[in-house]
């Protein structure tokens, strides 16, 4: 009995649309972002617009956290100024996001309060700032070629359940 050659295991890889040398493919970061803008893409590589994921993170989380406690102290305030007899307008403008502080350091004789509500305007008007640019603006990526598009077709099975799933990055 002559025995059979043995072959090595080939590398795993998912088609793609471009040719690219195996070592490219298979080595580098997925995805680099370092300030590519008019760099030519490197060997491998292909520029791809993306929004920019952290301002529209942050924008909201420092939109949120600022504007929810300036509206806290503005329900607090509102609260004693009703106990107290008056209307519950006094601190009414706190109500509005980013635009309320400023309307409200308008009211005030206190040098502290004027300080304590320019510093929560500016915190308000920064997260608004980051959303907004987050929103409107993208940068250019470099994208491994063999990351940019995959199909991937998947059977599925179960209790009440067989088919097929189709599944891609574009």
């Amino acid at each position: 009995m002559v025995p059979q050659p043995m072959y090595p295991t080939p590398l795993s890889q998912t088609v793609q649309p471009s040719y690219v040398p195996q070592s490219v493919a298979l080595s580098g970061p997925e995805e680099i972002d370092d300030d590519v803008e008019g760099r030519p893409p490197p060997a491998g590589y292909t520029p791809v617009h993306r929004r920019r994921k952290g301002l529209l993170i942050a924008g909201p989380i420092v939109l949120g956290a600022t504007y929810g406690y300036t509206a806290l102290i503005a329900a607090i305030g509102t609260d004693l100024d009703r106990s107290s007899g008056g209307t519950g307008t006094s601190v009414a403008p706190l109500f509005i996001p980013v635009l309320g502080p400023f309307l409200e350091m308008g009211k005030t004789d206190s040098y502290t309060a004027r300080y304590l509500l320019a510093i929560d305007g500016a915190g308000q008007l920064a997260g608004a700032i980051m959303f907004y640019y987050g929103l409107t603006t993208r940068k250019t990526v470099f994208v491994r070629n063999d990351l940019l598009y995959s199909v991937n077709i998947t059977p599925m099975a179960g209790t009440h359940l067989a088919g097929m799933a189709l599944t891609g990055r574009f």
